[in-house]
């Protein structure tokens, strides 16, 4: 999976958790009401780092359950040191959150005005990896356009199911 020679730099992470855990952060985040009382940045970290935590073991347990069903025994020291290696790609997706609280915190930019930025920074994430996932498919064209497109699209719908959710 990582011995992809288009240049990009993501090519040693998995697109497919990438995008799945800034999904999931996304709608964490868009849902989460007490930003307001949250007073340190640490705080704010805590709620972004928490669902990946939490994602991050369920798919451990998920895959250690599923490999030993499908090996027909307990695994090894290395295959238990590979099932942790493979969940630190979950993390990869709080870089970018993480990044724009910091920018947010020593701004003048409010709690709120930042969590929208690291929402539309989400979907700028969602566009770019789709991005990547079609130019590493050979996708050339409108085809890429599509595909890249495509990233905006799920990310505007979380968004838009927060103006559902949270209408005020």
């Amino acid at each position: 999976m990582t011995d992809h020679r288009d240049g990009w730099a993501l090519s040693a992470l998995r697109i497919d958790r990438l995008v799945y855990a800034t999904v999931v952060l996304m709608s964490v985040l868009a849902v989460y009401d007490g930003w307001a009382d949250l007073a340190t940045f640490a705080g704010v970290a805590a709620v972004i780092l928490g669902p990946l935590l939490a994602l991050s073991a369920a798919h451990l347990f998920a895959d250690v359950l599923h490999q030993y069903a499908e090996n027909g025994r307990p695994l090894t020291g290395a295959e238990w040191r590979e099932q942790l290696r493979g969940q630190l790609s979950w993390f990869a997706a709080a870089v970018p959150p993480l990044v724009v609280v910091a920018v947010g915190w020593v701004s003048p930019v409010d709690v709120l005005g930042t969590i929208a930025l690291v929402l539309w920074t989400a979907v700028i994430t969602l566009v770019v990896l789709s991005g990547v996932a079609g130019h590493r498919a050979g996708l050339r064209g409108w085809r890429w356009w599509l595909a890249t497109a495509a990233g905006g699209l799920i990310g505007l719908l979380v968004i838009g199911l927060q103006v559902v959710l949270k209408p005020h």
